[in-house]
């Protein structure tokens, strides 16, 4: 009897710690990647809301390990019905490993799961039938119960979609809430409390609550889980576009650009009830200037504005604001139609991957280094090659402060579709893929995509 009774109520302890680990897991969810105790194999995870389309469209994710061991990761697609079964992958140290994923509707979203090592994860979108373009970001590290997403439009030839998607194994409760400079917040019934089953994602339109606007930006309250968002962009002149929601507000943003044809839109939301000062810097290879035409520009509280500026290439801007609840994002122009678009980087950081935005062949790679920091940067550049690419050599780059330089073209031609590995000797930068690709010389489409930082204990030394 007395061994009957121990094993009872060693059976309780277990069930009582096993219950406890699913409470953590589902109500916290996935955690960033950090150094655990010894003896423990860390792991991370990646949560990449891309979206689709209808016709032809394709989406492939790209897996840079900058490591020196392989690295195991799992891969699941989610969309609005019946999640599909992982598949598991290993991607080679010091290589780029691409995995195609189904594209054949608007909400669809990816999760990757890695373990035992570190690896970077951003997504590739090309629009097929008669929406044209490319889109390129990284995939989000974390969830949140928050997000904003500055980046919208609702004008005749634009549509666009917020992709939220909840990856875990239980329901999540969200709230939309669209801010434009026209009109009141949007709050509607059927987007308020809206759940999300387990491993589900939902694209919401924002053109049918609020349609004929320059600028639409959400804000996704989450009140029961936790969940990861984005904006997709459709437009029948400029292509599309990607960009992933911010956690909340920040105090500054930078927000590099690229080999792009000198105009950008600085689109601005803010989420509280007063108008906030908003300031800001243009630096690019030469010069280093304020930005006096945000001085009268900011938008009213619990309202979004698109800034028009005229930028020199490559440049990148660095803004703040005066108060709390504002986010920014930077759509940049191509030569051709097709736009890019980014929140960029909250600080700069000494060691990157950067993940390609090529959609194919032919195309015009570009790399992007800004300095928003006091002190030269000295940066090494690294190709992390994809499958079967030959072995590129590494090439070193001096970033002034309060500079933005380009990679050098030989470099960046040999590296063409690979990830590439940027780490500073000294000082700290932010790096951007802009890039052209399609078309009959390659310049047909634009992505741009900002690099990804790797956490301290993963810097390759």
């Amino acid at each position: 009897m007395r061994n009957k009774g121990q094993l009872l109520a060693a059976l309780v302890v277990l069930a009582g710690v096993v219950a406890g680990g699913l409470y953590l897991d589902r109500s916290v969810g996935a955690r960033p990647l950090e150094a655990g105790p010894a003896g423990r194999a860390p792991s991370g995870a990646w949560f990449c809301p891309h979206g689709g389309g209808p016709e032809d469209w394709r989406v492939w994710l790209q897996l840079a390990n900058p490591g020196s061991e392989p690295v195991p990761f799992r891969v699941r697609s989610i969309a609005g019905s019946r999640p599909e079964a992982p598949a598991d992958f290993t991607v080679a140290p010091g290589s780029t490993l691409v995995v195609p994923v189904p594209a054949d509707s608007r909400e669809r979203s990816t999760t990757v799961e890695y373990f035992g090592g570190f690896v970077a994860a951003g997504w590739v979108s090309h629009a097929g039938g008669d929406e044209g373009g490319v889109a390129a970001e990284p995939c989000l590290p974390e969830t949140s119960s928050r997000w904003l997403l500055p980046d919208g439009a609702t004008q005749e030839n634009d549509d666009d979609y917020v992709i939220v998607m909840n990856p875990y194994a239980t329901d999540a409760v969200i709230s939309l809430t669209l801010l434009s400079e026209r009109r009141e917040p949007v709050r509607t019934e059927d987007w308020t409390n809206v759940t999300l089953k387990p491993f589900h994602a939902e694209a919401f339109r924002l053109n049918q609550k609020a349609l004929g606007e320059d600028t639409v930006s959400t804000i996704v309250d989450v009140s029961v889980g936790r969940v990861a968002a984005a904006t997709l962009g459709v437009s029948k002149i400029a292509g599309i576009r990607s960009v992933v929601g911010l956690p909340g507000a920040v105090p500054s943003q930078i927000l590099p650009g690229g080999a792009d044809a000198g105009r950008t839109d600085l689109v601005v939301m803010s989420t509280g009830l007063e108008r906030v000062v908003l300031s800001g810097d243009l630096f690019d290879i030469e010069t280093t200037q304020p930005l006096s035409a945000l001085a009268d520009a900011a938008p009213a509280g619990e309202s979004a504005r698109t800034i028009a500026l005229t930028t020199g290439t490559p440049s990148t801007i660095v803004v703040s604001a005066g108060g709390p609840g504002v986010a920014f994002a930077r759509r940049t122009f191509g030569v051709t139609s097709d736009q890019g678009s980014t929140t960029g980087a909250m600080q700069a950081a000494a060691a990157w991957v950067l993940l390609t935005a090529v959609a194919g062949s032919p195309a015009n790679p570009g790399i992007v280094l800004a300095n928003p920091g006091d002190e030269p940067a000295i940066v090494t550049l690294s190709a992390l090659p994809s499958d079967g690419a030959p072995p590129v050599e590494p090439v070193t780059v001096e970033v002034p402060p309060g500079r933005t330089v380009r990679a050098p073209k030989a470099f960046v031609a040999e590296a063409g579709s690979s990830s590439v590995l940027a780490v500073a000797s000294s000082g700290t930068f932010v790096p951007t893929s802009a890039s052209y690709s399609l078309g009959r010389e390659g310049f047909a489409t634009f992505a741009v995509s900002v690099g990804v930082p790797i956490p301290d204990p993963w810097v390759p030394s």
